[in-house]
C-alpha cells in the first residue's frame, strides 16, 4: 500500500470513530511524529521571527540562563562597556540580553520542557551569539556541538592568563574543545547582579555574529571585567 492509498484507508477509518476522543487518539497514534515535527518547524520559524524584530540596533544577542534578574535589578552597563572597547565596531548597536530563562527550579517540569525546547532552537537557527549559564546547563548543549572552540578563535597567550578558567568539553566526535571560560566571582556578570555563583560563558558555534561574539569575549578575558 502506498502513502496515497494508505492516507485514505487513515480517513475512513477516522470517519468511522465515533467520539472526539476516539478521534484524537487516532490522529496522535499515527501521525504523532509528523506532528510533533510540524509543531518544533513552527517554533523555529516563529522564534525567528520574532527574535529578529527590532534587532537593527544590536550588535550580538546574548543569552543568560538561571541567572538572579528574576530577583534583583541588574545593571548591564558595564557588559555593553566590554564591546565599546573591544576592537569590533559596533556602530552604536548594543548587547541584546536575555537573562529571562531559568531551568531547574521545584516544580517546573513543563516550564522546563519549554525553555530547553527554546533554547534548542536558538542553538539550531544561529540566533544566539554568547551563552552563559551555571555548569549543569551549559554542559547540555556541549554534546550537541553547540560551542565554538575559543582555542581556535582566541590568542593563545591570554588564553594562557586564564588556565584555571578555562573550562573544556567533548564534542560528538569525542574531541575536547575549549568550550568556554569560568566566570570568576567578581567578573562584570557577578558585580552586574546578574549571577553570585558560578557560571560560563560561551560562544555559540554557529553565531551570527561570531566576530562580534569573539572581540567580546577577547575584551573581557583582557581584563575589561
Amino acid at each position: 500500500m502506498n502513502v496515497k492509498e494508505q492516507f485514505k484507508a487513515d480517513v475512513e477509518r477516522y470517519k468511522r470513530l465515533k467520539t472526539r476522543g476516539e478521534k484524537a487518539a487516532f490522529v496522535w497514534d499515527y501521525y504523532k511524529y509528523p506532528l510533533i515535527a510540524i509543531g518544533t518547524a513552527l517554533v523555529i520559524i516563529i522564534l525567528v521571527i520574532l527574535n529578529n524584530i527590532g534587532r537593527v540596533k544590536t550588535s550580538m544577542y546574548m543569552v543568560m540562563v538561571n541567572s538572579d534578574a528574576a530577583y534583583v535589578e541588574c545593571d548591564d552597563s558595564g557588559i555593553q562597556a566590554i564591546l565599546e572597547r573591544s576592537d569590533y565596531e559596533t556602530g552604536g548597536k548594543k548587547i541584546e540580553i536575555n537573562a529571562s530563562y531559568t531551568i531547574g527550579s521545584q516544580g517546573s517540569t513543563t516550564s522546563d520542557m519549554e525553555t530547553i525546547q527554546v533554547l534548542n532552537a536558538l542553538f539550531s537557527i544561529s540566533d544566539l551569539d554568547v551563552y552563559v549559564a551555571d555548569r549543569t546547563y551549559f554542559d547540555y548543549f556541549a554534546d550537541r556541538d553547540g560551542y565554538a572552540d575559543l582555542s581556535l578563535l582566541i590568542d593563545k597567550e591570554l588564553l594562557q592568563k586564564w588556565e584555571d578558567n578555562l573550562y573544556y568539553v567533548e564534542n560528538s566526535a569525542g574531541q575536547q574543545v575549549l568550550a568556554g571560560i569560568i566566570l570568576p566571582n567578581e567578573s562584570v556578570f557577578h558585580k552586574a547582579g546578574y549571577y553570585h555563583d558560578e557560571a560560563i560563558l560561551g560562544v555559540v558555534g554557529r553565531a551570527d555574529n561570531l566576530e562580534a561574539a569573539v572581540a567580546f569575549v577577547t575584551e573581557f578575558l583582557k581584563g575589561a571585567n
